[in-house]
């Protein structure tokens, strides 16, 4: 019989910003990391070398 697997670390991604209780949260508890959207963009760069605007499409303009 094996033994459960747990996670010992969590991250949460947003395309965004954390706040300060969001980022108190989790260096207080030191099992979850915080990804916010200027990281995201460093990422995306440094691993795919793509430069990126994180955040929704903008929706297209209807011809009149």
């Amino acid at each position: 019989m094996t033994k459960p697997h747990w996670s010992t670390k969590g991250i949460l991604v947003t395309t965004s910003w954390f706040g300060r209780a969001s980022e108190a949260f989790a260096n207080d508890h030191g099992r979850l990391e915080l990804l916010d959207g200027a990281n995201l963009v460093h990422l995306f760069k440094e691993h795919m070398n793509l430069d990126i605007i994180p955040g929704p499409v903008p929706p297209k303009k209807r011809p009149r």
